[in-house]
């Protein structure tokens, strides 16, 4: 009992922690790719494609770690310092160390380097970049292909680290005739921001300047011209506009949002950008605390203004990190399991699928905040569909083990949720997971529908499969009961039919959307005829046990290969690179993709012979 509690205490704390929350920095909402998003979601997705992780470590003698709003937040408010970071990972892993010598690096064992560092290499081999713009991308070589990349991820983060400069405090005015015309009352710095909107103050001073001579400049003037002076530079960072946090007027709702160098370009803004422009100011100013509880307020008088209780969620969702901590339980259960076999079986299973069961209640909280933040079914990326594929599968197994009570379900359950979640891991590290999809997967019912239930499909077949692994693993000890092997093959011929009919009904659906959409049932696309490979696939499996062509062992030796058939149809369509369905996805797919075909294949093929040359005498198999 107190068990249960624990568990129920800890969802509600975890229900709390997501609806509460003050605004702040981090819940600054900016939009990219035409999804509005918190600031924080933007830091921590560059920060990953930069550095590779969502925090940075300070090289220093404590190694600190600095979390992504934190860095981002230093980045735009002292720009010229923070780029001194070295927070560009050149791996050795995905990178050829000819980039780091074609590019003058010193080949450090950290391979990380600064903005300016790299700025230099990229200066210092002009003839590099000069040769790589006179030749097409479909060209380049792995290693071009690579400095290309570091390039544009270079101008990216100055874009990034320029996006605020206009508002800034740098200009600081002593003297007090100046002070007076622009009607400063504190001794305070200035930013460009300020002489923009203050122009009206501003022009005849710089009127006056341009009238006198040089020679008979007064102290007035000569600061006058250092103000112009640094004005100027200021200036010179226009371009970087990558940071669009102002919505526009309410009569262009639809167009894009604009970026603070973008307001300073304006003829004319609304009150609310002014605020909005004030506030973030006033922010970088340190006036006052770094407080944003008035922010929402005058995001909430703009039309078609952000639900800020989605950004808090959105926030507060990047902090728990729900798969990271579903995947930490799933190890913990697993290592459980592993003991139960050896001692104390009946207590250490119960360990082991509370553990499990804890992080399926994380799994499914973290794809509900999805849904809830995206507004749409958690289905719609590969990154997506691999989570709840893993959903799927734990769901499923959590309930035959409930059933067997026979630890079966809690080893395939936390195998295939292990290994899904750390695919997803690696897909979650390719930027922005919350994205926004092409126009025909983000509106169309049929597909939304058609990709639930096909993905639902997929995770039945891959419990299939695993259960048919499970099968030969057993039938290889010499002391697995037949009784026990038969109930392991009556779950696995039922989880063929579950699958069956969620991949059919899918499919038909998919044909349906595919109608609605592009004007034919079927086209014989990749995609298409993936998912026709997997209903193919069972039923051949069922018309192989109904016609008695195979009997136990070969059933579920040929059920044991739809990891393979769902992988294939998953990910390897991909790799074609053709047809309506492909969307991508492709990098570093085809080596890991036949790596785990060759190992299947081996795996499956070894069981399969061996437990047939063990049991020759007995009529197992036809």
């Amino acid at each position: 009992m107190k068990k249960k509690y624990s568990i129920l205490f800890f969802i509600i704390f975890q229900i709390s922690y997501l609806i509460s929350g003050e605004i702040n920095f981090s819940h600054i909402p900016i939009q990219e790719s035409g999804r509005i998003k918190p600031l924080d979601t933007y830091a921590r997705n560059h920060l990953l494609l930069f550095y590779g992780k969502e925090y940075l470590k300070e090289e220093d003698a404590d190694n600190k770690k600095i979390d992504a709003i934190t860095w981002l937040e230093k980045l735009l408010s002292d720009p010229t310092n923070e780029l001194h970071q070295r927070i560009f990972y050149i791996s050795s892993w995905s990178n050829s160390p000819e980039v780091e010598i074609s590019l003058g690096l010193d080949g450090r064992s950290s391979h990380k380097y600064s903005f300016y560092e790299i700025i230099d290499g990229f200066k210092n081999n002009q003839e590099l970049l000069d040769n790589l713009k006179l030749k097409s991308s479909e060209n380049y070589t792995y290693v071009e292909q690579q400095i290309v990349d570091i390039y544009s991820k270079v101008v990216l983060l100055d874009e990034i680290a320029h996006s605020f400069t206009c508002l800034l405090p740098k200009i600081n005015i002593v003297n007090q005739e100046i002070r007076d015309a622009l009607k400063l009352k504190s001794d305070v710095l200035l930013s460009y921001s300020f002489f923009v909107n203050n122009i009206f103050l501003f022009s005849p001073l710089m009127e006056e300047l341009l009238k006198i001579d040089p020679t008979l400049w007064t102290e007035k003037h000569r600061e006058l011209n250092d103000i112009a002076i640094e004005l100027h530079q200021i200036g010179q960072y226009q371009y970087a506009k990558a940071l669009k946090v102002i919505p526009p007027n309410i009569n262009d709702a639809d167009k894009e949002w604009l970026s603070p160098w973008e307001i300073m370009s304006k003829d004319e803004i609304n009150k609310n950008q002014t605020l909005l422009i004030t506030h973030l100011e006033v922010f970088f100013n340190h006036s006052i605390d770094n407080n944003f509880s008035d922010y929402s307020n005058y995001l909430s008088q703009i039309n078609n203004s952000p639900n800020i209780n989605i950004l808090t969620k959105e926030v507060n969702n990047n902090k728990i990190k729900y798969f990271h901590k579903s995947l930490i339980l799933y190890l913990f259960a697993i290592i459980i399991l592993g003991i139960s076999w050896v001692t104390k079986p009946e207590i250490l299973r119960k360990i082991s699928l509370l553990l499990m069961s804890s992080g399926f209640i994380l799994h499914t909280i973290g794809i509900i905040n999805r849904m809830i933040i995206m507004k749409r079914p958690p289905v719609t990326t590969l990154y997506e569909s691999i989570i709840f594929v893993c959903f799927v599968l734990v769901l499923i197994s959590i309930i035959i083990e409930l059933m067997r009570k026979n630890s079966w379900g809690l080893f395939i359950g936390l195998t295939g949720g292990i290994i899904l979640h750390y695919i997803g891991l690696k897909y979650a590290a390719d930027g922005d997971t919350l994205g926004m999809l092409v126009a025909v997967l983000n509106s169309n019912f049929w597909l939304s529908i058609h990709v639930t239930t096909i993905t639902f499909g997929y995770g039945v077949s891959l419990v299939a499969g695993l259960m048919g692994h499970v099968y030969l693993l057993k039938a290889l000890s010499n002391k697995t009961e037949k009784k026990a092997l038969k109930i392991i093959y009556n779950n696995t011929y039922g989880m063929v039919l579950i699958a069956l009919f969620f991949t059919l009904f899918g499919t038909i659906l998919g044909g349906i959307w595919a109608d609605q959409s592009w004007g034919r049932f079927w086209g014989w696309d990749p995609k298409e005829n993936g998912a026709l490979l997997i209903v193919m696939w069972h039923l051949m499996l069922l018309h192989l046990r109904i016609s008695g062509l195979v009997r136990d062992l070969g059933f579920v030796f040929w059920t044991s290969f739809v990891n393979i058939i769902v992988v294939l149809a998953w990910f390897g369509v991909n790799l074609l690179n053709v047809g309506l369905h492909s969307y991508g996805f492709t990098d570093n797919v085809a080596t890991n993709l036949f790596i785990f075909i060759f190992c299947e294949i081996i795996l499956i093929t070894s069981c399969y012979v061996y437990i047939l040359f063990k049991n020759r005498k007995v009529n197992l198999v036809k």
